[in-house]
């Protein structure tokens, strides 16, 4: 959408400079500068610009990782098996890289020549209904429905045990059709050998440093009879992790028996005496039932029965940690709002994953790579983003630790480890082959220089200050302590403003001409309009906020566990970051009303056709009013919600009520849906970034903002001040419009989903998203930890 009032002429964005002459001033003599003044300033320039370059030194980016901190729970062997491969329907590995690889693909068999379609990593074009983990606590079991396209259900349930695993496998699909069922194991390190068996009972064995001896079978159940032998193959061959299915169904065969269906059947004419991937493949009926276990040297064989006790038994437990946790059974809820809250926290465990291996970072104009990393993260999405986010851990982990703190600081330690020396931690962690499948090869790279939004305050914030997690995990907070002060001073000193107290987040493309504002990528925010023309003098209201908060939890943390030393520099930071009249000064409007950035903008810019060499056209930024130095006060939304966020207001300001009137006005945040990302009357709504990208931060619902603003919301009701009321009411209208409308979206489509729209209330963007959208459970809860 263009900006209103646009002037006729426009002048297409070129460098430009300007020369200018200045008279030739003959020099002083070196003895009458020694006695000036201005020598006193030169020195003092001179030892500032030394002291500089050794601060750049010391925290340029060295892509050498710190020393790693210790496991918080030495007790998590690495041989335990979990579902820690989230960009699976259904696969199991250990947290370790010597771990094999478990995983399951299916087909329905078709009943002509016809190459089949495997499911086998979670993809949106497979187009299923609906699957997610409906009961999980990412560490000992999970239940899984996975909905196919003609509302046949594949249940998955998965136990483990020491260092093996059970699992069973229901197929209640149409009546009438055939499925395949392949399962299989890949070998990660070259000491793994897996053998094949002759019976189900027995089907392969292997040899792994890991676990030693091992042996995989396959019990058929109620009934449950193979439409065809069943079929195996091993091989010796390198296969890429991403190219399994393809592999598998290449060495298939297509078997056509006279009065018989057709049959597709694992080629075992080229299998090998040993190999490093094996798999077998069961031809099954429209209903089946089958267990496969996983049994070890130190394992006694699982039967039918412990594997049922055990999963009722971590059922139960499950169930009655939730409820401690959240507290929903006596809340006035609907079925169908109770199903979705505790698919939220279900799926968002089950899909905890664990990577290893180097990342990539462009470092000095060239790629290297970067680690060996172990990360342990929670996930987005397990179709789109199946890899760790730094900025997205935060939110997280602010629902896992409710039912799980010992987590959520083993994932916090994990991306600590991934720090290197000079502070920086990558915002995203695409890590080995199994993360790099599915992202483009332009966005893989990391640039050290790049900072993200410092979530992991935020949840810290919450775990110290409660008691529980302080007394058990002290020793472990004590070493995170160095690590949290090291990412905040790098922060800090690499992301600085033009002015003491202001910040800027690096990474904006300055001479980009084909977005109408150069995302901000490193924000999270990404394409949320800032200055339209990118410059050094330029500073951001949101990571002014988060460094406040930052330093509120260092000085805490410092109390604790630092020296007075460090307790006194924390305090310093803590009183200078959080000064309200500094704030207003560096980003408070009075004619607008509102915190906003500053920078280098024009309030007159529009995307149009460019003339281009050959005749052609481009989409290009175009300006009618030249850009200056100003608040960027044509764009209000989620970014000029952080100082209310994050608490920096005091309560009895009208700063506050004059922000609470803009979340509630209609024309401005207010939806019956949620909180919109931009305001309406901006002329940055809804529009393109570039001719072919389309909105994403412009207008859409996204449900970890709308949890941070109940937060803060839930605080000012709570604090003394003359807009409690006004916080309070606020605070139920939204909480109502949101779990309404998420709820009614997840009983119509099946999914949680990436963002809302503003105006129909139905979801958007990438699903399943049962990262921070399943923050609607801790809404649910009313527990905000405010």
């Amino acid at each position: 959408m263009a900006p209103r009032n646009r002037r006729s002429q426009r002048e297409i964005e070129t460098p430009s400079a300007t020369i200018r002459y200045e008279p030739v001033v003959e020099p002083e003599s070196w003895c009458s500068f020694c006695c000036s003044y201005d020598a006193l300033v030169f020195l003092i320039l001179i030892a500032g610009a030394v002291g500089a370059i050794i601060l750049h030194l010391y925290l340029y980016p060295t892509i050498e990782k710190v020393h790693p901190l210790p496991n918080v729970d030495p007790e998590s062997a690495p041989w335990t098996w979990g579902t820690y491969r989230p960009h699976m329907y259904f696969g199991l590995r250990t947290r370790s890289p010597m771990s094999p690889l478990f995983g399951m693909m299916w087909y329905e068999q078709p009943n002509i020549m016809l190459r089949p379609h495997v499911r086998h990593w979670c993809n949106q074009d497979d187009r299923l209904p609906g699957y997610y983990w409906y009961e999980a606590d990412g560490r000992t079991f999970g239940k899984q429905n996975i909905t196919e396209l003609h509302k046949g259900v594949i249940q998955t349930d998965w136990v483990n045990d020491a260092n093996g695993f059970g699992a069973r496998v229901k197929l209640n699909m149409a009546k009438g059709r055939r499925y395949n069922v392949i399962l299989y194991f890949s070998a990660q390190e070259l000491g793994t050998r897996f053998r094949l068996g002759k019976h189900l009972s027995d089907i392969f064995y292997g040899q792994n440093e890991l676990l030693g001896s091992f042996k995989f079978s396959v019990n058929l159940k109620n009934g449950t009879k193979l439409h065809a032998s069943h079929s195996s193959m091993l091989t010796d061959e390198r296969i890429t992790i991403d190219q399994y299915h393809e592999y598998v169904m290449d060495n298939s065969q297509a078997i056509q028996v006279p009065n018989q269906p057709l049959h597709f059947i694992l080629n075992s004419k080229k299998n090998q005496e040993e190999g490093k991937f094996i798999a077998v493949q069961l031809n099954l009926g429209h209903q089946a039932e089958f267990e496969m276990f996983l049994q070890t040297d130190k394992l006694k064989p699982m039967q039918s029965d412990e594997f049922d006790h055990s999963l009722r038994t971590r059922s139960y437990n499950f169930n009655k940690k939730y409820e401690n946790a959240f507290q929903l059974a006596e809340k006035n809820y609907t079925k169908i709002q109770l199903k979705m809250a505790k698919v939220a926290i279900s799926n968002m465990l089950g899909s905890v994953g664990y990577w290893y291996g180097h990342s990539k970072v462009m470092f000095n104009n060239m790629l290297h790579p970067y680690g060996p990393h172990a990360l342990f993260s929670a996930v987005p999405s397990r179709p789109f983003f199946p890899r760790g986010f730094l900025w997205d851990e935060g939110f997280h982990q602010m629902l896992i630790r409710k039912i799980d703190p010992k987590m959520s600081l083993e994932v916090i330690v994990s991306w600590m480890n991934t720090m290197d020396t000079s502070g920086w931690i990558p915002r995203e962690m695409i890590v080995g082959a199994e993360s790099e499948a599915k992202v483009p090869a332009e966005f893989i790279p990391q640039k050290p220089d790049v900072a993200n939004p410092p979530t992991l305050f935020y949840v810290m914030d919450k775990l110290i200050r409660d008691e529980k997690t302080v007394g058990r995990y002290a020793g472990i907070l004590k070493l995170l302590f160095p690590r949290l002060e090291k990412w905040f001073h790098w922060i800090r000193i690499t992301q600085a403003g033009p002015s003491r107290g202001t910040f800027r987040w690096r990474g904006r493309n300055s001479t980009i001409l084909s977005e109408l504002n150069p995302k901000t990528l490193s924000s999270g925010l990404d394409d949320f309009p800032r200055a339209s023309h990118p410059s050094d003098n330029e500073y951001h209201l949101d990571l002014r906020c988060w460094l406040a908060l930052a330093s509120r939890v260092l000085a805490r943390l410092a109390k604790s566990y630092g020296t007075e030393v460090e307790y006194q520099r924390a305090s310093k930071a803590m009183e200078e970051l959080n000064s309200f009249d500094n704030l207003v000064k560096d980003h408070w409007s009075e004619e607008h009303l509102g915190f906003y950035d500053y920078g280098k903008h024009s309030v007159d810019v529009a995307l149009a056709p460019v003339p281009v060499t050959g005749g052609r056209f481009e989409y290009q930024r175009v300006t009618s009013r030249a850009p200056t130095y100003q608040l960027v006060t044509n764009v209000f939304g989620y970014n000029n919600l952080f100082p209310m966020m994050l608490k920096m207001i005091p309560s009895k300001s009208k700063t506050l009520k004059t922000i609470l009137d803009k979340i509630r006005d209609p024309n401005i945040l207010w939806t019956n849906y949620g909180l919109r990302s931009i305001s309406r009357s901006s002329p940055y709504y809804a529009a393109r970034n570039t001719e072919h990208d389309p909105p994403y931060w412009r207008g859409y619902i996204w449900i970890n903002i709308n949890y941070m603003v109940l937060s803060s919301l839930r605080h000012y009701a709570d604090q003394p001040g003359p807009y409690q009321d006004q916080a309070e009411k606020i605070f139920h209208e939204l909480r109502a419009n949101l779990v309404t409308n998420m709820a009614n979206q997840f009983e119509r489509t099946g999914f949680l989903w990436e963002n809302y729209d503003d105006k129909t209330g139905e979801g958007r963007g990438c699903h399943p998203f049962t990262g921070w959208s399943s923050l609607i459970l801790l809404i649910m809860s009313d527990n905000l930890d405010t």
